[in-house]
Formats: structure tokens, sequence, C-alpha cells
């Protein structure tokens, strides 16, 4: 593979020796980084809850230009890493092999008031260890990285992505495993059958140990020509080559038959290789910001039962279902059952009821009873129970006498059941997650018995996150980035019409698609599913919905 362009292993290797003098002394390193995006007129991603950095890692660092950037970004950024460190080093124009954090988790550690004290430190340390153990591969230095990696894997904020720091620093001597890599390794080249035999074909996190014995077996097989590859750069490359093709088939699958495309990323679809499902996979897979996600988790966890509202298009069913993966840390469809609620739905749908049968009448049970029988008898695991369209249904008629129980402090507590006189309760293992729709002007305001019972997260379009600006970046259509800004401006007065509301926002899924955007594709988004909405929206005010039609036409008109 003598095509490939390795140009950037320099510049990386020698601004990894160059980061090891601020270990202890991080505060200049941070004012260092600060002065890098001041000069080249960029704002600095987001490190912290409120945009304040107070500590920062190494690998982080480099996640900082290797994420979903525009080349020409990245030369940018390193050209003024360069000024600022004296990398004598040519700054890199191509990056060929060289694997990108998701935008939406381009930190190495979770922000402040989530981590625990010691995770950079830990970084940090692991960080060295590594430098010094490619170095010199004594045994009192593979202990030592053994040692530091096996607890930095353990903080939040750290798996697989630590691998990719490792083939930053030194990618000679460390093989990236991100998906596209173990996929690649264990599931499309045979060469490496090897490596399947490691954690079950990889789709188990390797400990220090096990990963060096990988590092190890790729080599040897390298350094034997068993294989074509001269090096782990070349592995990763190909890897990304014939996953591209994959990634295009499989996106094709997605777009076929996903419930919701909603706040969907689809940049990584080699993803579903992995049945680990945490919260990486969830933020990427979805355009969330991490706080959003961590308040979610959290109001899970307390009250149980939680209602995800918000306007159309805002990807609801999509990230409940995500949630709930991420939750149980895989994607175990066992464990999650959805059902939609409509006007009609019954107690005798969803708990038990008798239904006619050849010789009479049955008693039937329901989706809900046969799913909390199920959680009760695997108890150490969580279950979720998804309900779309929640407001449809009349909760308390649906419920019945379970309505009560399913309120976080009344879990396990046993009710007779009208129908069958057995005792039931609602596992402390179930959790209820329920969508609805607020720009549906057809239904009532919800009762305040169902309020109390759960918590309510307001989903917004997703414009302004940072996964969505990366996805506008790749699309890399100037018109497209005018139409959103319009489309903003246009939310910004929904949201504070009186008669609307947030809750009728026009959401980012919408302008979500894997085809390339042109004119013709965003003509026909404006005129068939936008325009028709607004209509809806301001049908007693002709007005404002033609002023709003010709904003957007204009958007497309003035390109043509």
């Amino acid at each position: 593979m003598n095509n490939i362009n390795i140009k950037w292993v320099d510049f990386y290797q020698e601004l990894a020796d160059n980061l090891v003098k601020y270990k202890e002394n991080r505060t200049e390193l941070i004012e260092k980084i600060k002065r890098v995006y001041h000069n080249i007129n960029l704002i600095i991603p987001t490190l912290e809850t409120n945009k304040e950095v107070f500590d920062i890692d190494p690998f982080t660092i480099f996640g900082l230009f290797n994420k979903g950037l525009k080349d020409e970004n990245r030369t940018k950024i390193l050209n003024g890493i360069k000024k600022e460190f004296s990398i004598k080093s040519d700054v890199p124009y191509k990056f060929d092999g060289v694997p990108l954090l998701n935008n939406m988790m381009s930190t190495f550690y979770y922000f402040k008031e989530y981590r625990e004290e010691d995770d950079i430190d830990n970084l940090w340390d692991f960080f060295v260890s590594a430098i010094k153990y490619e170095e010199n591969q004594s045994l009192e230095r593979k202990n030592r990285f053994i040692e530091c990696y096996n607890r930095v894997v353990k903080q939040k904020g750290v798996r697989w992505n630590i691998t990719m720091g490792l083939f930053w620093i030194r990618p000679y001597s460390y093989i990236n495993l991100d998906s596209r890599n173990r996929w690649f390794l264990c599931e499309k080249n045979g060469e490496f059958s090897r490596i399947s035999e490691i954690t079950k074909g990889l789709k188990e996190f390797p400990d220090g140990n096990s990963y060096l014995k990988i590092c190890s077996i790729i080599s040897d097989m390298i350094l034997e020509h068993k294989v074509e590859y001269e090096n782990f750069i070349e592995i990763s490359y190909d890897a990304w080559l014939i996953s591209d093709e994959e990634n295009k088939r499989k996106k094709e699958e997605i777009n076929r038959n996903s419930e919701s495309k909603g706040y969907c990323n689809v940049s990584e679809a080699l993803s579903d290789y992995d049945d680990i499902y945490d919260r990486g996979s969830f933020l990427n897979e979805v355009y969330m910001n991490p706080n959003d996600y961590d308040t979610i988790v959290g109001l899970i966890k307390r009250k149980k039962n939680i209602i995800l509202q918000g306007a159309p298009g805002v990807g609801k069913t999509f990230v409940a279902k995500r949630i709930a993966y991420s939750m149980m840390q895989e994607k175990d469809e066992s464990r999650i059952k959805m059902v939609q609620f409509h006007q009609s739905y019954s107690y005798e749908d969803f708990i038990m009821g008798y239904r006619p049968n050849e010789s009479g009448f049955e008693l039937k049970r329901g989706p809900f009873y046969n799913f909390c029988k199920k959680a009760r008898e695997d108890i150490k695991n969580d279950y979720f129970f998804i309900i779309d369209e929640i407001n449809r249904g009349n909760i308390s008629k649906i419920f019945g006498e379970l309505f009560m129980l399913i309120e976080s402090d009344k879990r396990g507590e046993k009710i007779q059941l009208i129908y069958s006189n057995e005792e039931f309760c609602v596992p402390p293992n179930v959790y209820i997650i329920g969508m609805m729709n607020t720009a549906d002007r057809s239904l009532a305001m919800l009762d305040y018995a169902l309020r109390r019972r759960f918590a309510f997260f307001e989903m917004k379009p997703a414009f302004t996150t940072e996964g969505f600006e990366a996805y506008m970046e790749i699309k890399s259509d100037s018109t497209f980035k005018k139409l959103i800004n319009t489309v903003i401006e246009l939310n910004k007065e929904i949201e504070d019409d009186d008669t609307l509301g947030a809750g009728f926002c026009i959401g980012h899924s919408y302008f979500c698609t894997d085809e390339k955007i042109d004119l013709k594709w965003m003509e026909s988004v404006i005129n068939y599913e936008i325009i028709p909405l607004l209509r809806e929206y301001w049908f007693d005010d002709k007005e404002r919905s033609t002023y709003w039609e010709r904003r957007l036409k204009e958007v497309i008109s003035y390109e043509r």
C-alpha cells in the first residue's frame, strides 16, 4: 500500500512527546489551547458543561482535530498547534488511516459534575506509560501500562476510544480498535482469524494484557509476511475503505427500515456490529448533547417513568429505544417492548381481558402483563416498556388498578387483578418510556394523576448541536446552511407565538438524509413537508404563513 499518505505520523508523534511535559502544568496547556483557537479564529469546542475548561487530558487534545472536521479546518488547527507548541514536523494535509471521534463524544472524560476526581490524572498516567512502554518494552513498563490501562477503561467516557488515542500517539505500536477495525479484523478479513479467539471476536472489551496480546499477534503476522500489510496504519486505512462501502449498503437499509430518522446520526452505521451499547454509542447515533442525555438517564433512574415530549420530527421514538440500549449497556431486543396507544386502546388490550374464541370467551394476557412477568423472573436486568403516542390513550383506563403501582416507590407492591384475582406487581426493574407529540391540537391536556407519576423531558430540534453542525459541514452546501439558519429563525417565531410555542417547532429530522443535498432536494422538503405544516399552524393567519413560505423559497430561488 505505497499510495497512502502517512506524513501525519511524524507530527502526531512529536506532539505526543511535547505534551508529556505538561502533565504537571495543565494550566499552561489549557491557555495554549485557548490561544490556538483564538489565533485561528475558531470557537473552541465544548469541553465542560459551562464551556469553561478546568482540566484536560492529552488524548482529548488529539481529539480536538481528530473528529468530524473538514481537512482544511483540521489543518488550520494543526498549524495553530505547530506554532504554539514549536512543533518541527510539517503540518499534514492528508490523514489516511486516522480514526475519528464522533463530534458529540470528543472528550475522553465526562464533564466535571459527572466524573471522578482522579479521572483526568489517570488519563495522563496512562498516556505517559504508553509512550514509555513503546520506548522500552521491559516487564516493569509493561505492567505499568496494563495497570494504567485497566484503570482508565473503567472510567466514564472511556472505552474503545482509548485505543484510538493510543494509535494517534504511536501508530506503529498500538492498534486502533474502533468499530470499523474490529469489524474488519474479526468479520471481514479472514487473515486475522486468530484475533477472533480473543475476547469473543472483540465483542467484549479487552483488558490491558489482552490488548497488548492483540497488538503483538498482528505485529508478528506483519513481520512474518502472513498478511499483506506493513503496519497498523495500512490496516486502519484498508478497514476504512472497505467499511465505507459496507456503510453505504447498511445506510440504505437504515433509511428503508428505521422507525424514525429523528435524532439519527447515520455516519457510523457499522456501530451495529457491536452488541455493546453505552453512552458513547448513543451520542454517536443521536444528535443530542451529553448533558441532555445524562439528564434523561438520571430522570429515568429516579422516577422510573418518563415521557419524551416535543415537536414533530425530533426523533422521540428513535431516541427512546437507544436510551434503553444505553442503560442496558447492550442491544438486547428481548428486554424492550413497544406498543402504541390510540383512542380505543383499553385495559383489556394492555393488561388482560376476555376475548371471544371458538367455544365462547377466554382470558387473554396483554403485553404489559406479560412483560412485567418476564422482567420479574430476571430481576437483575433492566427492562424497558416503550409507549408511542402515550397521550392518545386514556391512561387511567388503560392501566386500571396498576396505575398506582407504576410509581417508583410502589414498585414491587402487589395488588389483586380484577379479572384473574391473582396478586400482581410492577417490578422495580421495569422502566416506562412514553412519547408524546406536543403539536397535536386534537388531544386534551394530560391529567395531573399522570403527570405526578412521570417525569417529562422536552426534546427540541437539534440544529445547534455539535453533531448536526458536523453533519452540515459534511454535506458542505452553503445554501443548505442558509436554509437551516432560516428554519432556526422560523422556529424562534413559532416558539414566541402564544398560540403555538416550542412544541410546534420544526424538527431537524426533516433535513436529515443520506442522499446528496442539492437544490431539488431542498425544494422538495420545503414545498411538500414544511410549507403544508406552516399552513396548518397559521390557518387563521395567512399573512404570516405566506411571509415564511416566501422566506424559505427565497433561499432556494436565490441560488438558481
